[in-house]
């Protein structure tokens, strides 16, 4: 696509009939979503003999930024140079904007820092680039140099501290604000939980003069954020009796919580609770049902909805492959992959399919079939394979025991192998009583670590693997490294659900209740 080069300046102070409805067609087009649409109109309007005004650009600069149209937002830049309109603050702001949504931090500086003239507008804008870019120290002297910061302004600080996870910072900016807004303080909720403080953000919920359903919600990903599953799902029990309804993020999360407590019993009271919200079909809520029904041991069930739902995106494909390889069904896995790449459903597999793919491979047997797959990633589905990819073929060959060529993928690795990757060789080798082979994966461990970074879960498995090949010494060398380096096993646990109520097994320490109110 590219964009007619005016020949002429062409300066209207007041827009002609034609460029009104012109505008018109193209703010609707950007509004509804079809940046492209509204790129094409605008070339189609010039070649009509009309040129963007004050009222066009910003709207075109918007759509290039939305949509990444780098070399259309660099070529929309010259012609408001060239048309005289680079200096109306419509317009800079426009352009500050749209560098920021294209990740050119730099370049929105350097339209803030031409305009000037800067209101409010350009100094939430240019703060919320540094905040959503993660650059809080910038932000902060943003921030700092503002003539009179706004609700916005503080909105904006709060939510970048929120996403580093910076909470103390967050709190400073919080406590100034005089008439704090449900945005502040959801904004601050997510700075507590994203700490991992979970009880400061439950008091802070509680504090709360109101509540929307986003408070509601980041509640609920903040339990599931921090692998507290039971209490996501209390969450969502106590939202469902109250004034504000749940959306389908509210219910993806109590499925996501269900999937990782492996309670079928709570999935699928969630799942009858979500058609009678009529959230049953949102692509969201079907592919944490796929999920949920997998991990909780039901994967006839997750294949139901699978293909009972007709609008599937690469999420419900994905869900479902990862869903046959939990449960060694590669074959299957397999024929899925067929299907999609037949186009007969317009969607082509993406890195994570394939993943799942390899993954249902190593989980069933098949060799052959996973490193031909492996083998024409690139070339077959231009996907350059990544450290999760390599570590299935691992897995892979591990568990066929074919050890030296999982040694050899290690070897001819673009970059180091990581603990995953590492830990299925060794895992497979203490199975298959692999002495010999599970000595050098024991040295790769070690030297790509040393000592003092090993877990212990690597120094159990590494007593185990000599353990399992009867040499005891060596066995409890590693158990008594392990204890003189001072790290503590963590205890084992588990979960069971009886009627509603998940009573959880602590080894040492017995049964604890978890209670779940309705």
């Amino acid at each position: 696509m590219v964009l007619v080069t005016c020949n002429s300046i062409c300066y209207l102070s007041v827009a002609s009939p034609d460029l009104r409805r012109w505008n018109h067609i193209i703010k609707t087009q950007v509004l509804e979503g079809n940046a492209g649409h509204a790129i094409r109109s605008y070339i189609n309007m010039q070649r009509l003999g009309l040129f963007a005004d004050n009222y066009t650009f910003p709207v075109l600069l918007k759509a290039a930024g939305n949509a990444s149209y780098l070399c259309i937002g660099l070529a929309l830049h010259g012609q408001t140079v060239k048309t005289g309109f680079c200096d109306h603050l419509f317009i800079q702001t426009a352009l500050l904007k749209m560098y920021s949504s294209l990740g050119l931090v730099d370049d929105a500086r350097k339209a803030f820092d031409k305009m000037p003239v800067k209101d409010v507008v350009a100094w939430n804008s240019m703060l919320d680039v540094y905040a959503s870019s993660g650059q809080m120290g910038n932000a902060v002297e943003v921030f700092d140099t503002m003539p009179s910061p706004d609700l916005l302004s503080f909105n904006i600080m709060i939510s970048g501290f929120a996403r580093t996870g910076s909470k103390i910072s967050a709190k400073r900016i919080f406590e100034r604000i005089p008439d704090k807004d449900i945005v502040s303080w959801n904004s601050m909720v997510l700075a507590c939980m994203n700490s991992g403080d979970m009880a400061e953000a439950h008091e802070l919920f509680e504090s709360m003069p109101e509540k929307n359903v986003i408070s509601w919600n980041a509640m609920i990903m903040g339990y599931l954020k921090n692998h507290l599953y039971t209490k996501a799902i209390e969450f969502l029990d106590k939202m469902k009796v109250g004034n504000i309804e749940p959306d389908h993020l509210s219910v993806t999360g109590g499925l996501s919580a269900c999937a990782h407590l492996g309670s079928l019993e709570t999935g699928i009271q969630m799942h009858k609770y979500a058609k009678t919200l009529g959230q049953a079909s949102s692509p969201h809520v079907v592919t944490a049902l796929i999920d949920m029904y997998a991990k909780c041991g039901s994967i006839h069930k997750s294949l139901e909805v699978f293909y009972k739902f007709k609008h599937k995106d690469i999420y419900c494909w994905n869900a479902i492959i990862s869903g046959l390889a939990l449960h060694g069904c590669g074959y299957a896995a397999l024929k899925l992959l067929n299907q999609m790449r037949a186009n007969d459903f317009g969607i082509k597999p993406d890195d994570i399919t394939l993943i799942g793919v390899l993954s249902a491979c190593s989980h069933g047997g098949l060799v052959e079939q996973g490193s031909q797959i492996f083998g024409s990633m690139e070339k077959q589905f231009g996907i350059t394979p990544k450290a999760e990819h390599y570590g299935c073929m691992v897995d892979l060959f591990s568990r066929a025991r074919l050890f030296d060529s999982a040694l050899k993928l290690i070897e001819t690795m673009p970059f180091e192998a990581g603990e995953s990757i590492l830990g299925a060789l060794l895992s497979a080798c203490v199975i298959h009583q692999d002495l010999e082979n599970g000595e050098k994966a024991v040295k790769l461990i070690v030297s790509s670590r040393g000592r003092g970074g090993l877990s212990d879960g690597e120094y159990l498995m590494f007593a185990n693997l000599y353990g399992s090949c009867g040499q005891w010494e060596e066995a409890q060398r590693w158990r008594d490294m392990m204890n003189e380096s001072g790290i503590v096993k963590t205890a084992g646990c588990s979960l069971i659900e009886i009627n509603g109520r998940f009573h959880k097994f602590v080894a040492g320490h017995g049964m604890q209740s978890l209670d779940r109110s309705n």
